[in-house]
């Protein structure tokens, strides 16, 4: 009985195993691609460097160059989750284009939060220098999904016109401090904070 218990027990590991260790087919690697893609829609602080690459295929960029745009991002300290924001707001070739420009990642999220675009044109320039192919457009891939992450328009803020002043803010008055009245009051010996 024990041995018919351990031979059974072997007989399952090794299907398992075998089964565990097939080899993927396209039909797993959609699957696979297709989860992770819904779970980074869901969870987006998730994202990877793998998932943006992923994302920047989808939109048409070419593998090389998709690679090339996570390897620079990494290099300049850029985060995944910075790059997918991007990404969700201004596409795949706005995203190309300022990473391999070399826009810091303290500018990239300047303009996620305001919502502005650079001068893209300018930027062509320094993208390709810095080794990015900017001769041919990138066609966006057809997609059913929406973006899941929108700017929103901000009022602009009025103008501060000194330092401590903001328009509609109520700050109570100071007091003005005149040193002559210290002098009037101890009669000039400089005393007035003993008395």
């Amino acid at each position: 009985m024990l041995l018919a218990l351990i031979f059974g027990g072997l007989v399952g590991a090794l299907t398992l195993a075998t089964v565990a260790s097939r080899p993927a087919t396209d039909r797993s690697r959609e699957r696979t691609s297709d989860r992770r893609e819904k779970f980074v829609a869901r969870n987006p602080t998730h994202v990877n460097s793998a998932d943006i690459v992923a994302s920047l295929r989808r939109a048409g960029v070419e593998a090389g160059q998709a690679r090339f745009i996570t390897d620079r991002a990494h290099e300049q300290g850029i985060k995944p989750f910075t790059l997918w924001l991007w990404l969700e707001q201004f596409g795949a070739e706005a995203l190309s284009i300022v990473v391999a420009a070399d826009l810091t990642h303290r500018e990239l999220l300047t303009h996620i939060s305001n919502g502005t675009m650079p001068d893209l044109e300018e930027l062509k320039l320094f993208a390709s220098a810095n080794g990015l192919d900017v001769t041919e457009p990138v066609v966006p891939a057809a997609t059913s999904s929406t973006p899941s992450v929108k700017a929103k328009k901000r009022p602009p803020m009025p103008p501060i016109f000194d330092p401590g002043t903001y328009p509609g803010l109520e700050v109570p008055t100071r007091r003005r401090v005149n040193l002559g009245d210290n002098v009037q009051r101890d009669g000039g010996t400089g005393d007035a904070a003993a008395a």
